[in-house]
């Protein structure tokens, strides 16, 4: 039997996925593993931990599938990031990730040498520590002797891909992420900029469309991973936009939000760019604009908080948090954690909680979490909404959308219905999409249809949004209010 293999290699676990060529989800392994946070701001993994998660999640399901027939695979991955590796595919030191937030320095050498406006009109998006062009320019001025044995400069996805093929290559909508060492609107790696920063076009991967086959699986990668010599592997992409597409949204006029690790807004083809927000290319090839703020990793802080082990703390929170007020009594929550992306790009933005009193209990510092994120979400889309683009549908995803409380909130908070697939696949769906175009068994989008199962609509209760209309004023007045109180000296 054929099958499409896809692996995606997130922040927080590797997942390895078989489908049918007609888009089921036949097999499914996952792996975990933690982020090490060694400094204030700073966020790392070791990437072969990631190669590891392949080889186990990938040969388990080959052999619960009964060694079937692998028409192609599709490896997508966390990004931006910084993975330096030698000619041999090494990893030089830890992976900078995508929330890492140490390159203040960076940022301000950027802004001076550079201009922020050169940058808007070369990338479409800002100068910000979150972008990969930035962490590989800390890379370079901060550990120059790594840098100097530096062969190529990886994503996640794109070290497991030279991993299985030993082809060095990155997609469109990851490369967009790494401003500003690439031009948006030429979709090729910028050589002035790079030279401005010193960084050798030579040590950047090879780009193409997700689509494009990028090589073969090697007789080594078989012998570790299981997937059969000679599969061919597409150029892969960017978790964010394969869970977009995975999610059936890929035309104007649409939405998801991604309640993963990352919390991520994704709207295709927008009517303009705005630097407010995040600029790349779609993994259909289109223009994406994008909002990044931090979801699921506030909730597992909060659990860590707590010393919380174990499954029954989502249980027990949702319940708590159920029997306390939508608005949680007036207690508002800036989700700015480890700094913060769209739209205020400040990396010294950290987390507060406003309004506490004596009344307040855990499940209303739960609920104010949540709620905290949906607000997030919310000033995204206010951004979207006034740059022009219409959006009449918003699709929910990933693992925090199971949480039939926190799809009520969103629903709320932005006063709109949402859409909720209970088996959505995700990105890894998005994946497998790309998958069979790669190989020809999908010919177009159109025709996705019966790849998507029936939709869940939630609709908001007029009560609740005017609660949450309210506490989103104070939302937004609150971080203007205490910008200048943080400590904006910046992470070492």
């Amino acid at each position: 039997m054929k099958m499409l293999l896809t692996i995606d290699i997130g922040t927080s676990s590797t997942k390895a996925s078989l489908f049918s060529m007609d888009g089921k989800l036949l097999h499914y392994h996952q792996q975990a593993y933690r982020v090490r946070f060694p400094k204030i701001g700073w966020a790392e993994q070791d990437p072969s931990i990631w190669w590891q998660a392949v080889c186990q999640c990938s040969a388990r399901i080959i052999k619960e599938a009964g060694a079937p027939t692998i028409t192609a695979v599709t490896v997508s991955g966390q990004t931006p990031s910084c993975v330096p590796v030698d000619e041999t595919g090494k990893a030089l030191r830890p992976a900078i990730l995508w929330l890492d937030r140490r390159g203040g320095q960076q940022v301000s050498w950027l802004k001076e040498n550079l201009g922020l406006e050169k940058a808007v009109a070369r990338t479409g998006n800002t100068i910000d520590s979150y972008y990969g062009g930035v962490k590989w320019l800390w890379f370079k001025q901060e550990q120059p002797e790594l840098y100097r044995r530096t062969w190529k400069i990886f994503q996640a996805s794109s070290y497991i891909i030279f991993r299985l093929t030993n082809q060095a290559v990155l997609d469109y909508s990851q490369a967009g992420l790494c401003s500003p060492c690439f031009n948006l609107f030429n979709q090729e790696w910028d050589s002035e900029i790079l030279q401005l920063m010193g960084i050798e076009l030579a040590k950047l991967p090879n780009l193409g469309p997700a689509n494009q086959i990028a090589g073969m699986v090697t007789d080594q990668a078989a012998d570790e991973s299981g997937i059969p010599v000679g599969t061919p592997v597409t150029m892969g992409g960017g978790d964010f936009a394969f869970s977009c597409l995975g999610a059936g949204v890929y035309e104007t006029g649409t939405a998801v939000m991604m309640l993963g690790t990352a919390g991520n807004l994704l709207i295709p083809d927008p009517a303009s760019i705005d630097p407010r927000l995040i600029n790349t290319i779609h993994v259909t090839g289109d223009k994406l604009s994008l909002g990044g703020v931090m979801a699921g990793a506030a909730v597992t802080w909060f659990q860590d908080m707590l010393r919380w082990e174990g499954e029954d703390f989502y249980l027990r929170m949702e319940s708590e948090a159920n029997e306390t007020p939508p608005g949680s009594d007036e207690l508002v929550f800036l989700p700015y954690l480890m700094g913060e992306r769209t739209p205020i790009w400040d990396d010294q933005a950290r987390g507060v909680f406003f309004g506490l009193s004596n009344i307040h209990q855990r499940g209303h510092l739960y609920r104010a979490v949540l709620e905290g994120i949906a607000y997030a979400f919310r000033a995204m889309l206010d951004i979207v909404t006034e740059s022009g683009t219409k959006i009449q549908n918003v699709v929910l995803t990933d693992g925090g959308a199971k949480s039939k409380l926190w799809r009520q909130i969103f629903a709320d908070v932005l006063g709109r219905p949402i859409s909720w697939q209970a088996r959505s696949g995700g990105t890894a769906m998005g994946a497998a999409i790309v998958t069979a175009m790669a190989c020809g068994e999908l010919s177009g989008y159109d025709l996705l249809t019966e790849w998507f199962p029936q939709a869940v609509e939630v609709n908001p209760d007029p009560k609740n949004t005017a609660v949450y209309d309210r506490n989103f004023q104070v939302f937004q007045s609150l971080y203007p209010r205490v910008k200048d109180l943080y400590k904006r000296s910046g992470p070492n």
